[in-house]
């Protein structure tokens, strides 16, 4: 009968780090080196833990946000991510004690929280606070891209036979009298042209944006990497059939001139919104 001999593993040290302080040796080069490795290692676990810590305090608020916002109402929703992005909106000057009172104001109106979450929607957009006066509050959607696909399936199901759209359109055609011929869209086509951009601006009560806006948006959020986006386009240009689109890349932000009808190229548009504050 064979006998196993089982190998037993050393047991890992238990040893305090003043337990290995009190067995240094007695040369005192070798101690100062024993104690330089003691530090390193120390060091090492140290960074470690505080990276490790660091993760998982970040990873905790993420959680708890998502947890906070799955139980939120849609208008406490609207007012948080607006709220979220004051540091954005700091970076346009806006001060605040403004930023906190036109909270409050648009908190306690439900007209304005209307307007306001129905063009998120139409837009996918995520609104920050660009600008206050006493008039007006500016909102500029400050997406890390702008939202194809939210603009998209907002003008797929407008009712085309409705008033909405007929009075946006026959707004739309006193100032261009050419867009009805650029409206109809092809099953195969994505994105939208500036003609549709246009069409959800006036349904939405939102504007396309300023090239002086847009070259400010770039420098204080890089964003719009992947996805161009119309601009605001004067009407000598689009009656020519042209618009303007804005693009950044990693050598700078620009902006030209392209046809107006393209929709595979230029998909959709980055808006502005101008809420109107009480008399």
């Amino acid at each position: 009968m064979s006998i196993t001999t089982i190998k037993r593993e050393p047991e890992a040290s238990t040893a305090t780090v003043e337990d290995r302080i009190a067995k240094l040796p007695e040369n005192e080069v070798e101690s100062a080196k024993v104690l330089q490795e003691m530090r390193s290692k120390e060091e090492a676990a140290r960074d470690e833990i505080d990276s490790n810590l660091d993760l998982i305090k970040r990873k905790l608020d993420e959680v708890l946000k998502r947890s906070l916002e799955k139980n939120m109402k849609p208008d406490e929703r609207l007012l948080a991510g607006i709220r979220d992005r004051y540091a954005l909106s700091s970076g346009f000057d806006v001060d605040r004690s403004g930023f906190d009172t036109v909270l409050g104001e648009i908190e306690d109106n439900n007209n304005m929280l209307n307007h306001i979450r129905s063009a998120e929607i139409a837009f996918g957009a995520e609104w920050t606070i660009v600008s206050i006066s006493d008039a007006e509050i500016l909102f500029m959607d400050t997406r890390e891209e702008t939202n194809v696909e939210a603009q998209e399936k907002f003008l797929s199901d407008v009712d085309r036979d409705g008033n909405e759209y007929k009075d946006a359109v026959q707004a739309l055609v006193e100032r261009f009298p050419t867009i009805e011929q650029h409206l109809e869209r092809a099953d195969d086509e994505e994105g939208l042209h500036y003609y549709d951009y246009l069409v959800v601006c006036e349904i939405t009560g939102a504007e396309p944006m300023l090239e002086e806006q847009y070259r400010k948006l770039q420098e204080v959020k890089p964003v719009d990497r992947e996805k161009i986006c119309w601009l605001l386009t004067d009407k000598a240009r689009l009656d020519r059939g042209l618009a303007l689109r804005g693009v950044r890349r990693d050598d700078g932000v620009y902006v030209d001139v392209n046809l107006a009808d393209l929709r595979f190229y230029i998909r959709a548009g980055r808006p502005l919104l101008r809420v109107q504050r009480k008399a």
